[in-house]
């Protein structure tokens, strides 16, 4: 078990990849430092998630835990032979696998065709999907470790239009801020049309 600070990075972009990691408490950020120095998200880490398996040698990414987080690892040539044995893991495995493609795609989506809105709106409903799929049951608060600067890094956005975005929302009592880093979705169905563009 390994327990990293916030802000303590668990590997680095173009590290060698040894071992395979899984969250057991806290989240991480993942990000790639683009060519001309610029900081790209592009994902984030939640408990219950597997960090480092990769048919590649090195990592694409940096892992940086945005809270205290504690964090298992196997080296790698173990991990392997494991899953080998155990079919169950395997296929949790696979599922993990097109979840992260799905994401990828929803990325590209937000990026390259969605409103500032219809980002927002569609980053809280899969981090709300997301930690439904992690506790079985439906929810209606999600966690928001990451910062508001984080959050526009994944979207594309500057800090003040998600801040705006957010005020928006809870204007229009689609969510609620309990804290910081909790909200409350009052109105899923709304949430979904302005992620979908229908904001009629």
């Amino acid at each position: 078990m390994r327990e990293l600070k916030a802000e303590e990075p668990l590997f680095h972009q173009g590290d060698e990849v040894n071992y395979v990691y899984t969250v057991a408490t806290g989240s991480l950020r993942l990000y790639r430092i683009l060519f001309d120095g610029r900081r790209q998200i592009t994902g984030f880490a939640l408990p219950g998630e597997f960090l480092g398996i990769s048919i590649d040698e090195s990592h694409e990414v940096t892992a940086e835990a945005l809270e205290p987080s504690r964090i298992w690892s196997f080296p790698r040539s173990r991990f392997d032979d494991f899953v080998e044995e155990n079919p169950l893991l395997k296929d949790s495995l696979l599922v993990l696998a097109r979840q992260e493609i799905a994401a990828a795609q929803l990325q590209f989506i937000v990026l390259g065709r969605k409103t500032a809105m219809e980002r927002v709106a569609s980053f809280i409903l899969y981090l709300l999907a997301r930690f439904e799929r992690l506790t079985g049951h439906p929810m209606d608060r999600v966690i928001l470790p990451m910062s508001r600067a984080d959050i526009a890094d994944y979207l594309g956005l500057t800090k003040e239009t998600v801040s705006r975005v957010f005020g928006q929302l809870r204007n229009s009592r689609i969510m609620r801020l309990e804290t910081l880093t909790c909200i409350q979705v009052l109105d899923r169905h709304a949430l979904k049309a302005l992620a979908d563009g229908d904001d009629a």
